[in-house]
């Protein structure tokens, strides 16, 4: 499900341990998952507004292309 190798499920489980026993390395373990799936979701987000902003310059070159005619309408 995500790179690094763990469920949601799984986190959840770390994370209820975690807010029992704070002292524990769970907790770190919980922390640590957070960041990396902040981390995984500030990535994922950062290719979505990529692909977004290609394919509005291909929109865009595609469209002077067809107003000069250099593509028959409607490709």
């Amino acid at each position: 499900m995500n790179s690094s190798g763990g469920s949601i499920a799984e986190w959840l489980v770390c994370w209820t341990q975690a807010q029992k026993d704070p002292g524990t390395n769970r907790s770190r373990d919980a922390v640590g998952y957070q960041q990396t799936v902040h981390t995984h979701r500030s990535s994922v987000n950062q290719a979505a507004k990529s692909v977004a902003a290609l394919l509005r310059v291909a929109r865009v070159t595609a469209g002077l292309a067809e107003s000069n005619g250099s593509l028959p309408p409607g490709l």
